[in-house]
Formats: structure tokens, sequence, C-alpha cells
């Protein structure tokens, strides 16, 4: 079944509906809740109350817009909620914030990786991993907004419930810390920055 059809019968109850839509954006929610939380279990449960939240307000959502932002909100909310549950209790220097897995390949990613692939950008993810790690959750998350879905700033902020200059804040004081913890002028600002 397409997305419509999938919406159409969640909206009216049926759990198939629903079914066909944690297979179509589970892998991206957990991805992205996993680059905010940097716990497997923690970004698997957040993922989880989002779609346990959407089936509850499913008749909140608006069927002419797209599903994947209405969903994306909920899984930054329940990432946040957890992040500041759990950053209460560890500080910045705890070994669960500097873990040096791979935070997308090594989860939900390939798992066959070429061995080119794997020598080329190991020790550049585990860095960022760890820099990230270092990040306020608000900053991790509009970076990971920004740069791993490659979100306008206006965007970020309607799913972030903020104004776009808080965003730009997050961001800019984000690509402070990992310029500066990563030690390179142009980090991670690999692709250009848009200003607008």
């Amino acid at each position: 079944m397409d997305e419509a059809q999938a919406v159409e019968r969640w909206q009216r109850g049926d759990p198939e509906g629903l079914e066909a839509l944690v297979r179509a954006y589970e892998l991206r929610a957990l991805r992205t809740a996993y680059l905010i939380l940097r716990d497997r279990m923690d970004a698997e449960d957040a993922v989880q109350n989002a779609f346990l939240r959407a089936w509850e307000h499913r008749h909140r959502f608006d069927p002419r817009r797209p599903f994947w932002p209405w969903l994306l909100r909920l899984v930054l909310r329940e990432a946040l909620r957890l992040a500041g549950r759990r950053d209460r209790r560890l500080s910045a220097s705890s070994p669960s914030f500097l873990e040096t897995e791979d935070p997308v390949e090594s989860t939900w990613g390939d798992p066959h990786p070429s061995p080119e692939q794997m020598a080329e950008q190991a020790e550049q993810r585990r860095r960022l991993w760890q820099a990230l790690g270092l990040l306020s959750p608000t900053q991790r998350t509009a970076i990971v907004l920004r740069y791993y879905h490659e979100l306008p700033e206006k965007e970020i902020a309607e799913l972030m419930g903020c104004t776009t200059g808080t965003v730009k804040h997050y961001l800019y004081e984000g690509r402070i810390r990992l310029r500066g913890i990563l030690g390179s002028p142009d980090a991670p600002d690999r692709k250009g920055e848009d200003h607008g």
C-alpha cells in the first residue's frame, strides 16, 4: 500500500496502516534518534514512543500534508525528552557520550560495507561521533537536522518548536564547538551553509 492509503487506514484506526508507516519510516527515525541520543536502546524507546503518540493523536494529522515531517517532530520531542532526563544524570565526559562506534553504519546501516569504505571513513566518523557527544542535546539536534537531513533553518525551527534565530544560534554554537574539538576550520560544514 502507498503512503496515502496507509495514512487513510491508520487514521481510521486500522493497525495495518500504522504498520505500513512504521515499515516506511522506522529506520530513518531510529537513525535520527540515535544521532541525538547516542544510545541504541534510548533511540529505540524514543521511536517506539513517537509511534505510540502517532497512534494516539492520529486524528490531529492533516492527511493533505506529508507524514514524515509530522512523525519527525514526534521523534524529536521524544528524543529531547529522553536526552534531558538522561543528561541530568550524565556529564559530557561519561563513557556513553564518548562511544567510538559509528552512529549509523554499525547500528542500522549496510551490514556489508566495502573494506575501502570502512578504511576511508572510520577515523573521521569516530572523531565526529565523539565531538557530537560533547554538544548539548539541542545543539546536537539542530546539527543532525541540518547536516544529516539537510533541512533548511526555517524547517528545523518548525520541527524544534523555536524561532529561526534560535536555530541559527544552536547551529553557530554547535559548529564552533565542533571546530574547536575537531581542530578543523571547516568541520562539519562540508556542504556550505545557508544563512537565509
